[in-house]
């Protein structure tokens, strides 16, 4: 959902911001962009930037040329330079933001036209602006376990249910495979006036397994949105939904029907955010959402979510973002597990998430995730007969990487890793993901 940011951009409807200049290089420098002779302009002020450097407007000018003649990090450079001299100078940070765009770093282009909403654009950026993006991936990969299964099936019966020589069956048994993975996408984005804008996304996923088809799933997401800016703050309320279709492994029940692991989602939530300097904001969220699991009902369950968050881009790191999400949830079981007890899947969650990505400097980029997460069980003895509360503490990483092979094409290799480490010997798990995609980017 991040990718809605990117359409506040349409530079071209924004002020310029044209200044005065007095320096002779600079004169020629300008005089020879409005001549549609950037890279000449480049080369003229690229050889004075180790004298002229920290002059705000040699840096906007040598950030213009490097721009328009296709020099994006020195642009990136330049106009940070800038903005850490005037935070104010709205045009900088405009062109900034249209670098980091061509860059593919759409989450720092997002941020720095986010930061315009609020200022008043001139006659032709007061006009209502739409645009539309989208994206295909294909690439493969190799899941380690595909069903999250635990490394010791009969010895975590035995502890968490007192029953000796239980060997695995179904969806217990673990499993690891090579994949194959498609993806694609489309966001639209729709500014009703300056601090306006609706906003939707939606993107379905597919991986299909080698060996084990039972595991191929569809995934598909969808959303719409609203975004206000007030004064420092800005609203952003947002309906969603979610499909999940995956049949795993068969398993025999009582009642005979096939148990699948296929779940629907649908939910809103509600975000504000302020910036509390130039480079620092704090948001925080609150979303309800409900889930149904089509085959398994006493899954079902309505989560009520809260966080916050902070995010900042520090001085001592410039080409990166840094974020820390705190959030809590409740998750209200909609009925017993089963038609025999009384027993819910009732829990209260907490965790922290943090991130770092940065720019696609050279175009190369990365970012990278770090969470841990609690759950905590709410009826007694609902997961084990042994072990009258469950509690899980879920450790997660992620890193990926972007290197641009073309304008609009990407290579992204990825992994991910889980260790979730749970006082029910049966929950406890350890799985690990990665591949590679390859992307391309319409707009």
């Amino acid at each position: 959902m991040r990718n809605f940011l990117l359409f506040v951009l349409l530079a071209a409807v924004w002020p310029s911001g044209a200044i005065a200049q007095s320096g002779d290089p600079v004169d020629r420098a300008r005089t020879l962009i409005e001549q549609k002779n950037a890279k000449a302009a480049f080369d003229l002020l690229s050889a004075q930037e180790s004298r002229e450097a920290g002059r705000v407007e040699f840096d906007y000018w040598l950030g213009v040329a490097a721009l328009e003649s296709g020099n994006l990090e020195r642009a990136v450079i330049a106009f940070e330079r800038v903005l850490v001299r005037n935070p104010e100078f709205d045009s900088a940070r405009l062109e900034l933001g249209r670098a980091y765009l061509r860059m593919g770093a759409l989450d720092l282009a997002g941020q720095e036209f986010t930061r315009l909403l609020s200022r008043a654009p001139n006659d032709a950026g007061r006009a209502l602006l739409n645009a539309v993006s989208g994206f295909v991936e294909v690439g493969a990969g190799r899941d380690s376990n595909l069903s999250s299964s635990t490394r010791d099936f009969p010895g975590a019966i035995l502890s968490s249910f007192g029953l000796p020589g239980i060997e695995p069956t179904g969806n217990s048994i673990r499993r690891a495979d090579n994949y194959f993975a498609a993806n694609a996408g489309v966001d639209v984005f729709y500014r009703l006036r300056e601090d306006r804008a609706l906003f939707a996304a939606a993107d379905v996923r597919w991986r299909g397994y080698r060996d084990f088809s039972n595991y191929d799933y569809v995934l598909g997401d969808a959303a719409v949105g609203y975004r206000a800016r007030v004064g420092e703050i800005t609203y952003s309320a947002i309906a969603f939904a979610q499909s999940f279709r995956q049949d795993g492994a068969f398993v025999d029940t009582i009642s005979g029907g096939r148990i699948t692991n296929d779940r629907d989602s649908f939910g809103v939530s509600l975000e504000v955010r302020r910036a509390l300097d130039a480079a620092t904001e704090v948001a925080l969220g609150a979303q309800v959402a409900e889930y149904r699991y089509r085959t398994n009902p006493g899954q079902d369950t309505r989560q009520v979510m809260l966080s916050v968050a902070l995010e900042n881009r520090p001085e001592w790191w410039r080409e990166a973002s840094l974020s820390a999400r705190l959030f809590y949830g409740y998750d209200d079981a909609r009925r017993p597990l089963n038609d025999f007890t009384d027993t819910t899947a009732s829990r209260h969650t907490f965790g922290v998430r943090l991130i770092a990505q940065t720019d696609p400097r050279a175009a190369l980029s990365w970012q990278t995730a770090l969470g841990w997460s609690r759950r905590i069980d709410d009826d007694a003895f609902a997961r084990a007969t042994l072990v009258p509360t469950g509690r899980d503490d879920l450790f997660e990483a992620f890193v990926k990487g972007s290197w641009r092979v073309g304008e609009a094409w990407s290579l992204q290799p990825y992994a991910l890793y889980y260790y979730n480490r749970s006082n029910i010997d049966l929950y406890t798990f350890r799985k690990a993901e990665g591949g590679v995609m390859l992307r391309r980017d319409f707009r």
